[in-house]
């Protein structure tokens, strides 16, 4: 029987003590908290889709793209919590590009059969990254959203190789860092970020879910209803008691019938 290399099972010993101190650390702060509550609850909405959204071939590809992000945001946050902060960015650049993708294809279902059969110029044409945002854009009647910026910040940061991203090696006040560290700073810096892509992903997918499937109504009320309060408590957008309870009424109604 082989062995595991000596340096391979030191490396995840450190791992794995890098992710007890991560958890204490989150435990002490109610913010850091939410911020992965949140993430818990946009990924159930991502499997609710998994397991309802099964009926044809353009329900499969969106509740195959929600195991796509699903799959990312369980990385990113394994990889944050161990300490690699770099790594877990990269993984939620592409959530952010197949959350915009989802967004483009509510706004026209027609196109998820076009993207599942198209050619690779089609699929460059109208389905590349700058061409679903300016889509999207155009939806909103912007001539330039600050999807474009948040983009190419992950890009910068962790997808492509650059100076810019050098700074995601290093602990604060020291030089780069070869594997993983724990770094409140960055660890902060990560959750926020997986907090805030989490309100985007959620509600992107959430606009697919059948809410006459008592179970995918119920995911949807618990992500919905504390999307709202984390809405307020960090993205500067609050909703009235009156809107919460507007919502737990279409719920109710929707629970009944």
């Amino acid at each position: 029987m082989f062995d595991i290399p000596r340096n391979m099972k030191l490396l995840h010993q450190g791992e794995e003590e890098l992710h007890e101190r991560s958890i204490a650390l989150i435990a002490s702060h109610r913010d850091l908290s939410d911020h992965l509550a949140l993430v818990e609850r946009a990924m159930d909405v991502l499997d609710v889709l998994r397991q309802h959204h099964q009926s044809n071939d353009d329900e499969r590809t969106v509740s195959h793209l929600a195991i796509r992000c699903f799959n990312h945001f369980a990385g990113s946050w394994k990889l944050t919590a161990s300490g690699y902060y770099q790594a877990a960015a990269l993984l939620l650049r592409d959530v952010v590009e197949t959350t915009y993708l989802i967004n483009a294809f509510y706004l026209d279902p027609t196109h998820i059969a076009i993207w599942r059969t198209a050619d690779r110029k089609t699929k460059k044409a109208l389905f590349s990254p700058a061409a679903v945002r300016k889509r999207l854009d155009a939806d909103m009647g912007a001539a330039r959203s600050r999807r474009e910026q948040i983009y190419a910040t992950f890009s910068s940061l962790a997808g492509h190789p650059s100076f810019e991203g050098f700074a995601m090696l290093r602990p604060i006040g020291m030089d780069a860092h070869n594997g993983p560290f724990l770094d409140p700073t960055a660890l902060r810096a990560l959750l926020e970020e997986l907090g805030k892509l989490a309100v985007q992903t959620g509600h992107a997918f959430c606009a697919f879910l059948d809410l006459s499937n008592p179970a995918a109504a119920q995911v949807a009320h618990r992500f919905i209803a504390f999307a709202m309060d984390y809405s307020g408590l960090y993205l500067g957008h609050p909703y009235t008691n009156e809107d919460r309870a507007e919502v737990d009424r279409l719920y109710s109604e929707i629970a009944q019938t």
